[in-house]
């Protein structure tokens, strides 16, 4: 049974199973993968040193809220084979990620992304717009401020070991807010990461290296912004990794809407899943669903929040996503939900008489022109 798109905020979080696979892409490279849910595909990409195992708890809430979840291993973490000494820019990683929607048949989706991954659903966004229906950046690691200190922790070994300390003294600082049971829990989850991540110990140096020599995303985030991508950013009001200033600077460039979470660090999402989850849903009553609205009159979805629609629309009937998903959403039960509070800073100032999402209506007519039987719903 299709769950509408859009839980209200009285109900209960429903929690769906997400399954996990190894995807082997046509060169052999093995990636990892958790997958759940029907609906809007979510893509979702993880942080440096951790992986898609540490979302988990928000992103079965996530499926429960309407979305098929995609959640990827980065290269060299988690499950996914590491890439080869001539394959370590950043971008060479967003491409892999590519390859792998590519394999799954994944062609749109909601791109979102934590710190490490909120760089990567940025270069993704950039580099293929017609791949992403709106962008999530949640305590992205971008923005003019960061990425005029990057160069200088390439160069400045003290600078780099007063950072790997305000990580330390970040990383415990949401989770000192939980209880002792959810703390114990917490730590047992980090625990495990690591040890996944340990099989590849060159994964997180050769990503951590990648992001030091991937230069300014100015230009990413001013593409991101000509192109009309529907983009929001939620960032932490204390985060050390990412300074708040950052995550303006960010808003500006790409024109995204900016809300700030109030006594939050950089990792509140993993601290406290049912924050993640109330932060989607959030977004989903306002700018994310206003986005999706957009791309539902482009598409032909009649109903934007008919989660069955949506999977009738943006998957093949022969996707592999399908076959790994499976014929049934298995529930894990209901939570209570926990409010977040969201502070809107800034609304993004897309131009009044500009059309909405025209990267999406030139690739939907030609994909709509190559599908037999297919209407096409876009206006000229």
């Amino acid at each position: 049974m299709a769950q509408p798109l859009v839980t209200p905020p009285e109900e209960t979080d429903r929690r769906i199973r997400l399954t996990h696979h190894l995807v082997e892409l046509g060169d052999g490279h093995e990636v990892g993968i958790s997958v759940g849910g029907q609906g809007v595909p979510l893509v979702f990409l993880h942080g440096l040193g951790l992986n898609r195992r540490a979302y988990l708890r928000m992103l079965s809430r996530a499926a429960g809220l309407g979305f098929l979840v995609i959640a990827v291993d980065a290269a060299g973490h988690g499950d996914t084979d590491n890439l080869p000494s001539n394959g370590g820019e950043l971008a060479d990683r967003v491409d892999l990620i590519l390859r792998t929607l590519d394999a799954l048949g994944i062609g749109r989706a909601v791109v979102a992304g934590h710190s490490m991954g909120g760089r990567m659903a940025i270069q993704l966004a950039a580099s293929a717009p017609d791949r992403v229906l709106a962008a999530v950046l949640f305590d992205a690691a971008a923005g003019a401020s960061l990425d005029d200190v990057i160069p200088a922790l390439a160069r400045s070994p003290r600078l780099a070991v007063q950072t790997i300390g305000l990580a330390a003294y970040d990383a415990q600082r949401d989770p000192s807010r939980l209880s002792g049971a959810e703390h114990r829990r917490y730590v047992r989850m980090l625990a495990s990461v690591a040890m996944r991540n340990a099989r590849q110990p060159t994964g997180f140096t050769g990503a951590a290296r990648a992001i030091l020599q991937s230069g300014d995303y100015t230009p990413l985030l001013h593409v991101m912004r000509d192109q009309q991508i529907p983009t929001i950013v939620v960032h932490g009001e204390k985060d050390l990794l990412v300074p708040f200033d950052s995550a303006r600077d960010l808003a500006e460039d790409a024109d995204a809407t900016l809300y700030r979470v109030p006594g939050a660090y950089h990792s509140w999402m993993i601290a406290n899943p049912r924050h993640g989850a109330d932060a989607l849903r959030q977004l989903l009553n306002g700018e994310l669903g206003e986005a999706l609205r957009d791309a539902a009159a482009v598409l032909g979805v009649k109903d934007w929040r008919d989660t069955a629609a949506w999977d009738q629309a943006l998957i093949d009937p022969e996707a592999r996503v399908r076959e790994l998903n499976g014929d049934q959403i298995e529930e894990l039960g209901d939570d209570e939900p926990e409010h977040v509070e969201m502070e809107l800073v800034r609304s993004a100032q897309r131009p009044l008489d500009a059309p909405p999402m025209p990267w999406l209506r030139r690739t939907y007519r030609r994909w709509a022109s190559r599908r037999p039987g297919r209407l096409d719903h876009t206006r000229s």
